[in-house]
């Protein structure tokens, strides 16, 4: 059974993101208004994914706040 974990959300003017777990396999959906990417995860590769985001997120905001002084 397929589980939306996150609706197909819009993000930006021309860009939309969207997960859905089915068994074992978290989607990810990305699109823009002329290319769209999806890719598949196992749980603990979904949880590797995550923690590289927030790590890249926590990157940009030190360089963001480093900037703005």
């Amino acid at each position: 059974m397929k589980k939306i974990l996150l609706p197909e959300s819009r993000i930006g003017e021309f860009l939309s993101m969207g997960v859905e777990m089915e068994g074992e396999e978290i989607g990810l959906y990305i699109a823009s208004s002329d290319v769209s990417a999806s890719c598949a995860f196992k749980f603990d590769e979904w949880e590797k994914f995550v923690e590289g985001v927030n790590k890249a997120n926590e990157s940009l905001k030190n360089y963001i706040s480093t900037k703005k002084n």
